[in-house]
């Protein structure tokens, strides 16, 4: 599993170590199994977001394309200036 991890901004310290890595408030990417990615993720002290890849970003927009068809096909509404 691909993650996104920074020390949290909240945070005072500007790096952290846990799993024998170091993050930093800048972030990056890791690879990690399933138990590392849990344990990164009750980590109060960092930010942890999954990384999607580009098949999982296209069943995204194909689950919101089945779940209302019509809203993905209308045009995007935009507002005019006065």
């Amino acid at each position: 599993m691909k993650l996104f991890i920074r020390v949290a901004p909240a945070s005072k310290s500007e790096t952290f170590r846990r799993c024998g890595m170091t993050f930093t408030r800048e972030g990056l990417e890791v690879e990690v199994d399933d138990a590392t990615a849990k344990r990164l993720a009750a980590e109060q002290m960092l930010d942890v977001a999954e990384v999607l890849s580009d098949d999982d970003l296209k069943e995204v927009d194909l689950a919101a394309t089945i779940a209302d068809p019509a809203a993905a096909l209308a045009p995007a509404k935009t507002k005019k200036a006065k």
